[in-house]
Parts: structure tokens; sequence; C-alpha cells
């Protein structure tokens, strides 16, 4: 059994400035973080008034947040006491070595955090491009995934980067994502796992649009995924609807599927919303034609 969160803090990477109060705190480049023993309590009450299980430590522990040292903290909700806690900058650094370590060079990087600081998105864009005559230039992407609240585990996820309308849309795969037990691993298994897309990308993203490209979307298959989307929302329905229409326009007939997950990519990349971006990306995935070899390094890398 997993031994409670305040023996395990240190080693996990958190500073025990007060681990008489159950006070754990941790900071980087994205944000501030506080974790806090909850106790049961009392308020304004007497000493006769008070219950023998006031004072008690709870399995619970209250997560507190704020982007930088001069705003307020905020109560962001509690993790179990047997929570394992990943630092959001401790994970990029694991994934921006492994890059390194096989010899490409790291071009940007661009962190979407959530309003409560809990969750985090970080994606990494490689420089190293392949260039398709429908797309233009294609650039992998590492998209790191991190959250404090044990709402989504830490996770590294393999995608492209590209050009539409002068802004950049950036896509991961939910194939061949990576979990938190894979990346705790050696240094050189996420190096090889990095090593393995960057050569699978390199061979296959171009065969992989060219395919979507050149495959219609039936009726019933638009059907299907416009549908699916909708459960997500109506407006989000209607207005990937009209990113479409303005990517093949009307009397065009049937969208192929690179249109088609253009469409809803584009559509993501404005979301703030971090559960419903990935949920719009697996759907926009469901279109692809993705090559026989690709789809099997990158689902033995999962």
């Amino acid at each position: 059994m997993r031994e409670p969160f305040a023996q395990r803090a240190q080693e996990m990477g958190l500073t025990a400035i007060g681990a008489h109060k159950g006070l754990f705190t941790y900071e980087d480049q994205y944000s501030q973080l506080t974790y806090r023993q909850l106790y049961t309590g009392y308020l304004n009450i007497s000493e006769e008034e008070r219950h023998a299980t006031d004072g008690f430590p709870t399995p619970l522990i209250a997560i507190y947040t704020r982007p930088t040292a001069d705003v307020d903290w905020h109560y962001a909700g509690y993790v179990s006491d047997f929570y394992q806690f990943i630092g959001n900058d401790v994970l990029c650094q694991r994934v921006r070595a492994s890059v390194l370590a096989v010899g490409m060079p790291i071009m940007t990087e661009g962190a979407i955090m959530s309003w409560d600081h809990t969750r985090m998105r970080n994606e990494i864009i490689i420089q190293s491009s392949e260039t398709h005559p429908q797309a233009g230039d294609i650039l992998p992407v590492m998209i790191v995934n991190n959250s404090y609240n044990g709402t989504r585990a830490a996770t590294v996820a393999f995608g492209i980067a590209l050009e539409y309308n002068n802004d950049r849309t950036i896509f991961a795969f939910s194939l061949g994502e990576m979990r938190q037990v894979h990346i705790q691993n050696s240094g050189t298994e996420m190096s090889s796992a990095v090593n393995s897309y960057m050569q699978v990308f390199s061979q296959d993203i171009t065969d992989m649009i060219t395919g979507s490209f050149n495959t219609t979307i039936t009726e019933d298959e638009m059907l299907a995924v416009l549908d699916l989307i909708e459960g997500y929302g109506r407006k989000r329905r209607d207005a990937i609807s009209v990113l479409l229409e303005e990517i093949q326009p009307a009397g065009a007939g049937l969208p192929s599927a690179w249109q088609v997950f253009l469409a809803i990519v584009r559509y993501s990349s404005f979301e703030p919303n971090l559960n419903m971006k990935r949920l719009l990306e697996n759907a926009a995935e469901s279109v692809l034609v993705i090559p026989r070899r690709m789809y099997e390094v990158l689902d033995q890398l999962g």
C-alpha cells in the first residue's frame, strides 16, 4: 500500500515548509501550489461544545493555487491522501531532455493552464518539419498533460503542428499516449519513444495526410462525427460546420477526411476547456486515415 501523502511529499518534489501543519508547496514557471492536510474542526464554540473527533486529520489534502506570488491563493479542491504528485516543470523537463537526447532542437513551447491552475497542457514543438502539397509544413509536437487535482493522469502525447490561415494548429494523438507509469521510467526509455515517433513522423506523416485528403467521408460518417460533437454542445457543432464550409465550399460535394479533421482541430485550437479540447481531438482522430506502420508504432508506444 502506498504511504500517506505527508510521508511521500518531499520525494515527490514538494517543499515541506510546514510539515508539522500538513503544509507542502511547489512552484515553477507555470504556477504556485500548496497542499494542506484537512482536519475536522470547529468555529467559535466553547471547549465544552467541542467533540472528541475535532482536530483529527482526514484522508483528504486541500489544494491552493495561484499563477504568481503577487496574486492571492485560490482554493482549488482536494485530493486523496494517496495522490501521486508530479510537478508541471519536472514532467516537462523530462520530455525536453528526451527530445534533446535524440538530437532534435526544440523550436518553441506553449503552455495552456486551466482557470484554476490545476491543469496544464504544454505543447513542445520540435524543429524538424515535413512538407505536404495540401497541408504545407508539418512539425512534430510533444504534448505534456498534467493535473494537480487527480482529474487527469500525467501523460505525454505525440502530435503535429501545422499552419492554417496564418495560425498554428496543434493536434495530439490519443493513440500512443504515454501515461505516468511509463513516463517515470528511465530517461533512456522516454528518449527511445521520442526517437520512434520522430522516425515514423518523417516516414509516414505525409502519407497519412495524403490518404486522409484522398478519402471522401460518407454522409453517414459525416453525420456520426457531427452528432458526436453535438453531444459536446450544439454551438460547437455549428461552429465546426461553419469552419468546414470555409474549407469545403457548398456544392463541392462531401468533404475529405482531412478537411473534416482540419475543421475540428482548427476549432479545438481555440477551445479553453482542456477536457473538451481532448474530446474534440479524439473526434478529429477518428476520421484520419493512419498508415498501418504508423498506427502500429504509436500503438506500441502507449
